[in-house]
């Protein structure tokens, strides 16, 4: 396990380049924290004024996208989502760290691998391209199942369970036990669940079932437990990507709509607009016994039904199938940055343990190791900023190397492809929608957009059953 990395604040050298820098970051505490705490120590080391742009998710990519494309200069530090990273690297946009290491950092390349080390080589993976890496993760948002540990532990509950499914209650491994806890949990007004009478009606699990794009994460997580993807890399002897194969007709994902379908009428009542916030205080409220496919970055989201409801415990394992979706929001330096220098000392330093340490306390799930397992996040006095670290660590270790399994985290082109999956997946969420139709039409596209942006070219898997 590495220990905790060496590099600080105070090891940055002089920086000549004194030009300001402006760091494009997402809207939220973290970049609070940026600005209030660490931005300015930085200056005061360095001489170097940051200007940050804070942006919502929705209008980051192309905000930056077309900043990059004009080559003006107008973002020394760019943020990003995972899905992005290739694209952008393939593209030219962003720079790889050891070529800036070798540039500006007196102990050169291994400076960069040594610093390295801490973070999860799943998150490292998705970031790289060509076997380098572009960007620091900050935000991981690995997958776990939430759930109501006090309804699970309800020595009525479990008993009554046990007679209605002839097998223990505890957390689902698989989707046929989630859709009989989903079953199970729901209950109407007047009834009793845990031994109270309910005031309102009470649902087995939240989905984020609207027209967003986290309804692909469920999905993706749900075809991938199925052994199945949207689409498969293939790689030479020398271990270099040479093409995708698209499944023509893609079962997985027709089996897994089947599945999302039968849990729908269990969920929480949603509209198109349900997403994680609104699937976080569905639990957080009390309404909900489950948020399977929960981002763990939102634990502290979840948790606020211990405070909400008395009596209240949250647990959490691994989602049911045992493949959660994983990902990261990261920085990177843009190819056009007017100071490259600065702008690599800043990258590092805002990824430093202490900065991540910081982000843990506030609440974020991070993307090192060694703050994640850090003695202090095991106490029962921080379970609601770290409750969920062991399974996100556990999850992240299980992705390592599969990552570079799934063409969903090898592609140069899923900025372009993830909006389609999420369209589709919507639509087929719907009992009147034909799913076999619009899984037919989403590959011939993934299949269109893939040999438009992509690297290299898409062909058809022909998997006819």
């Amino acid at each position: 396990m590495p220990t905790q990395a060496e590099f600080s604040l105070a090891q940055i050298p002089p920086i000549s380049n004194q030009t300001p820098i402006t760091l494009v970051a997402e809207e939220g505490f973290w970049t609070d924290y940026l600005t209030q705490e660490m931005l300015p120590k930085f200056t005061e080391k360095t001489g170097v004024k940051v200007k940050v742009i804070s942006t919502d998710l929705g209008t980051m990519f192309d905000l930056q996208t077309q900043a990059l494309q004009l080559g003006e200069g107008r973002y020394d530090l760019l943020s990003m989502e995972a899905g992005w990273a290739k694209e952008w690297a393939a593209n030219g946009y962003t720079v790889p760290l050891v070529e800036l290491a070798k540039l500006y950092d007196p102990d050169g390349e291994k400076a960069m691998e040594s610093y390295l080390e801490p973070y999860y080589p799943s998150l490292l993976n998705i970031l790289s391209y060509h076997g380098e890496i572009h960007a620091i993760p900050y935000n991981n948002y690995v997958m776990g199942s939430h759930y109501r540990a006090d309804l699970f532990e309800n020595k009525t509950e479990q008993n009554n369970f046990q007679q209605r499914f002839g097998y223990p209650l505890a957390p689902a491994k698989n989707l046929e036990e989630l859709q009989d806890q989903a079953v199970f949990f729901t209950r109407k007004a007047g009834v009793q669940l845990a031994d109270k009478v309910l005031a309102q009606d009470f649902y087995g699990l939240a989905l984020m079932s609207g027209n967003k794009p986290h309804i692909n994460d469920e999905f993706s997580s749900i075809i991938w437990s199925l052994g199945g993807a949207w689409m498969w890399p293939k790689y030479n002897q020398q271990k270099q990507l040479t093409h995708f194969e698209v499944p023509t007709v893609n079962h997985e994902a027709i089996k897994a709509t089947d599945i999302y379908r039968k849990l729908m009428p269990y969920a929480f009542p949603a509209d198109d607009q349900f997403a994680f916030n609104e699937a976080a205080n569905a639990l957080a409220t009390g309404q909900v016994a489950i948020w399977p496919f929960a981002y763990n970055n939102l634990w502290s989201a979840s948790f606020r039904v211990e405070k909400n409801i008395p009596g209240a415990r949250l647990g959490v394992a691994q989602v049911p199938g045992g493949h959660p979706y994983n990902g990261a929001y990261a920085f990177a330096v843009s190819y056009d940055s007017k100071n490259p220098q600065a702008a690599y000392w800043l990258l590092k330093y805002m990824g430093t343990f202490a900065a991540q340490r910081a982000y843990a306390l506030g609440g974020g799930n991070p993307c090192r190791m060694d703050v994640v397992t850090a003695p202090e996040f095991k106490q029962d006095s921080l379970r609601e900023v770290a409750g969920a670290f062991e399974v996100s660590h556990a999850a992240n270790l299980f992705w390592s190397t599969k990552v570079l399994e799934l063409g969903h985290f090898t592609t140069t082109a899923m900025g372009q492809i993830y909006p389609e999956l999420s369209h589709a997946c919507y639509a087929a969420s719907h009992k009147q929608t034909d799913s076999t139709n619009i899984f037919i039409e989403l590959s011939a596209r993934i299949k269109n957009l893939q040999n438009t942006y992509g690297e290299v070219p898409a062909i058809d898997k022909n998997n006819a059953k």
